[in-house]
């Protein structure tokens, strides 16, 4: 059985919450989907982590870290260059190595592992709105032999492909009571963020995967004390905090 998750962003306690979850399952591989670092204040000890695990595709935010946050946010750049001097103060050069290694995609048989989209693998969002783009999806279906899991818009779900030509579907975790098998049609798998959701619940998101059988899991963690980290760093802005506690 793999877990898989994506959008750690520096959030060490809900990492941790979300490893000791996973520790208590017959799990055998960890992948991540991307952004591992960004946003959060424990970037050192979530790259630690991350070191371990099976797969790790680069996300937007780890790229940005490496190279420049274009396109940012204010609150995202700023968070993305005091990553950088953390990483740098850290003075462990197997950090930046294990950054600018990451892959931009992995493909395993039917499945293919992306932060963003199958068309632009660190940078594209499909939002489930996005169903209503219909050349938008169409084109992103045509780069997926079959199955593609994906983080980067933080909110967790399932893109279902009824029939070629058709219109996508986005079901979320609770209109599928959280799990999902797949099956022939072309599926995207949102995993959703371990360290800030985005679909207006606060607990850590990660999926697994065993065979073609998919799980959504919800994560309790002490995020009071990652908002007073955040508070407690002032090249963070308080709203990375404070959108911890709404899940927005």
């Amino acid at each position: 059985m793999r877990a898989i998750l994506s959008d750690v962003h520096g959030n060490i306690d809900a990492l941790d919450a979300v490893l000791a979850d996973i520790g208590g399952r017959a799990v055998t591989s960890i992948y991540s989907l991307g952004d591992i670092i960004g946003y959060g204040p424990n970037p050192i000890e979530c790259l630690d982590r991350a070191a371990a695990w099976d797969l790790n595709v680069l996300g937007n935010h780890d790229h940005a870290v490496l190279f420049d946050p274009t396109g940012f946010s204010p609150n995202a750049e700023r968070a993305a260059l005091w990553t950088r001097v953390i990483v740098e103060c850290a003075r462990r050069e197997e950090l930046w190595t294990f950054l600018s290694e990451r892959p931009r995609q992995f493909r395993d048989g039917d499945f293919l592992f992306v932060h963003g989209s199958a068309r632009n693998q660190t940078n594209e969002y499909v939002f489930p709105e996005d169903v209503y783009n219909i050349s938008k999806m169409a084109r992103i279906g045509e780069l997926i032999d079959r199955y593609c899991f994906a983080g980067h818009t933080h909110v967790p779900g399932v893109f279902v492909e009824p029939e070629p030509g058709a219109q996508w579907q986005f079901l979320s975790p609770e209109e599928i009571d959280h799990t999902w098998r797949l099956d022939e049609r072309k599926t995207i798998v949102n995993v959703g963020s371990v360290g800030q959701p985005r679909d207006a619940n606060w607990r850590a998101c990660y999926v697994t995967l065993d065979g073609l059988d998919l799980t959504f899991h919800r994560v309790e963690y002490d995020v009071d004390a990652t908002v007073k980290k955040i508070y407690s760093i002032p090249e963070l802005s308080n709203f990375l905090g404070d959108r911890l506690r709404e899940g927005r």
